[in-house]
């Protein structure tokens, strides 16, 4: 009653700017029930263009829970309109439009209405998704817990996390913080059984366990590859038989991530690599890959029930409410009775009644569809070949890497690697880089080879986004928010000492003091009065940023900076 009372509108617009929580979804249907419509604002967007949508959209208000919020629109919070007394009154017809805005990867102002039908015959794609794979509503302990970690105002988390699983009844479980160590624990500690998210969460997973699998000796790397192997090959032939293999060879890795409760998970919204698929799935985690656009809603996913199939990358086959069709030049093309229909432009509504071009390229294998790569980002290479940057990317995993993009150069006529670097990054793990740039870089075919290399220290990323845009990225580098360095100049200024400067920064941090007062003998708990807790932080985040694995119940525990200077050096030489 609070939006009928107090906001006394019917039939409009009214903006959602809040991140994912309880509340966000008693406003989302509080809006619908006081017969208005949802428009739910992008946060990885500036709330000036979020309102310059809104204004588009004639919208009548924003509801928010930052009570700080100024708007040039009437802004409500939560607290503020739930704690409103009503009488009871009539309400208007349940609202029957819900408005999303694209990614903002482009400078166009892209606006999709989707109406009740459209999204109604989303949900129910599930009956024929869940009969040909069961795992997608698979319980423990009966009952369905799923992770909201996707962001409710975008297609894939409002549709394949909340809609579908509001449907069966499921129990969401909200995150405090998107802190990696967060996530893992509250998965683990709530017995989540369903996860959905973005390949950059799948590809870390893989990281922090390649990380550790690096730190053991040949033998134990042997013994590790060796059980991925026969993981899959059981999980091909007898599926439980293989899940049972992976939770006693991989139990102690399954501990520190995702624990034994997973049924099923999903990777969507951009590329995943190979071998992060083949990986989750050889731990015995069942991730497929989905596929979906905030134009045409959810429309795919791979629902192959054998591991050897999902590690392929395939997106499935269209849903029911769909169909796929490609042109000549592979590009797809979607239609159906659930796509969006109103599409704004920069205010001019397109056209939708027939094919929806994607402007992804795809081909087809044994009846399932596999996405390779986006037209925009194809470059015409100089002997006139279309050449895909996703090919040579997805090579490129590198260890000193925080992120990277393979992209055309500034005439489009080549490919080039654009990586980024820590900071403080050290003179061994240059070298290591440049070397495995080129080793890689060699194994492809020459016209698949990067002509081009160059390093920053600035984010590939747009701030909050989820993955790498191109056309953003080469937008953020003519305007000089992404500034390419010399890998070969001196970044951090500490000439020999580069082990002990980040040590003694991840002293004081883990201390809460300067750097000035960490010594190089200074012992951390009788000299610094550090924790054990405090020691704990310290360890975790000496493994992260040297990407190295210590053990003080084999090995000698180190109080100080030279103390762990020697043992950085001897693990990083091996």
């Amino acid at each position: 009653y609070a939006i009928t009372d107090v906001i006394k509108v019917t039939d409009r617009f009214i903006g959602i700017y809040a991140d994912n929580s309880l509340e966000w979804i008693v406003i989302f249907f509080a809006i619908l029930k006081s017969g208005n419509k949802p428009y739910l604002m992008n946060m990885r967007q500036p709330l000036s263009f979020c309102e310059g949508i809104l204004e588009r959209l004639d919208g009548a208000a924003i509801i928010s829970f930052n009570k700080e919020l100024t708007s040039k629109f009437p802004v409500y919070t939560y607290e503020e309109l739930s704690a409103q007394k009503h009488e009871p009154c009539e309400l208007a017809p349940f609202g029957n439009e819900i408005a999303l805005s694209t990614n903002g990867t482009t400078l166009k102002e892209k606006i999709c209405i989707y109406q009740g039908q459209e999204i109604a015959l989303q949900i129910l794609n599930v009956d024929s998704i869940v009969k040909e794979n069961p795992a997608l509503t698979a319980t423990s302990g009966g009952r369905i817990t799923m992770l909201a970690f996707l962001p409710l105002y975008h297609i894939f988390g409002l549709e394949a996390m909340f809609l579908w699983y509001a449907f069966f009844g499921s129990t969401f479980v909200f995150l405090p913080d998107m802190q990696p160590e967060t996530i893992l624990r509250t998965v683990r500690n709530h017995n989540v059984t369903h996860l959905y998210a973005v390949p950059a969460l799948w590809h870390a997973l893989e990281k922090a366990v390649m990380r550790e699998v690096n730190t053991k000796d040949d033998k134990t790397k042997e013994k590790f590859f060796k059980a991925v192997d026969t993981s899959l090959s059981l999980q091909r032939t007898c599926g439980p038989i293989g899940r049972l293999f992976a939770q006693k060879a991989f139990g102690e890795i399954r501990e520190k991530l995702l624990g034994d409760q997973i049924q099923f998970a999903i990777s969507g919204g951009s590329y995943i690599s190979p071998s992060a698929l083949r990986l989750i799935n050889a731990l015995g985690y069942p991730l497929a890959n989905g596929y979906g656009m905030t134009e045409v809603g959810i429309s795919c996913v791979e629902l192959t029930k054998k591991a050897d199939k999902r590690i392929k990358g395939s997106i499935g086959h269209p849903f029911n409410s769909v169909e796929f069709k490609l042109d000549e030049n592979s590009h797809l093309f979607i239609k159906g009775d659930s796509i969006c229909k109103k599409i704004l432009v920069d205010g001019v509504m397109q056209s939708t009644d027939q094919w929806f071009d994607t402007g992804d390229i795809a081909h087809v294998e044994d009846g399932v569809y596999f996405i390779d790569g986006r037209f925009s980002d194809i470059v015409l290479g100089n002997d006139g070949e279309n050449l895909n940057p996703d090919f040579a990317e997805k090579a490129f995993v590198l260890r000193d890497a925080v992120e990277l993009s393979v992209t055309g150069n500034e005439d489009n006529s080549h490919l080039m690697l654009i990586v980024r670097v820590k900071k403080d990054i050290l003179s061994m793990e240059k070298e290591r880089l440049k070397a495995e740039i080129d080793r890689i870089n060699g194994t492809l075919p020459q016209s698949y080879r990067v002509h081009d290399v160059r390093f920053t220290l600035d984010p590939l990323t747009e701030k909050q986004a989820i993955k790498v845009s191109r056309s953003a990225l080469k937008r953020a580098i003519e305007n000089g928010s992404v500034r390419f360095i010399e890998l070969d100049s001196d970044l951090n200024s500490q000439g020999d000492s580069e082990i002990k400067a980040i040590l003694r920064q991840l002293f004081a941090e883990a201390l809460g003091v300067t750097v000035s007062e960490v010594k190089d003998d200074s012992h951390f708990m009788t000299e610094l009065n550090g924790t054990s807790l405090d020691y704990f932080s310290l360890i975790s985040a000496i493994d992260e940023r040297f990407n190295i694995k210590l053990d003080f119940e084999t090995e000698d525990a180190h109080y100080t900076v030279n103390g762990f200077e020697k043992i950085i050096k001897e693990k990083l030489g091996k």
